[in-house]
């Protein structure tokens, strides 16, 4: 979990979650964390093999990416 490149996916008010998972289908993806709301806007939160330690690291980064623009 060591990969500094960041694919950014557009900021999209109207991307649907299809279109960002189809998106996310063209990378070579080897960890994943999915977070959203279903209908009843209850938190999902969903991971390739990880532990939740990985992934408040992941979730860390993509903090700091979207702070910073991507930029660090």
């Amino acid at each position: 979990m060591n990969n500094t490149n960041v694919i950014d996916l557009p900021a999209s008010e109207n991307y649907t979650p299809e279109l960002a998972l189809q998106q996310a289908l063209k990378h070579d993806l080897t960890d994943v964390l999915i977070v959203g709301y279903d209908t009843d806007r209850d938190l999902v939160v969903l991971s390739s093999r990880m532990t939740r330690a990985e992934g408040l690291f992941m979730v860390e980064k993509a903090k700091e990416w979207t702070m910073y623009g991507g930029m660090k």
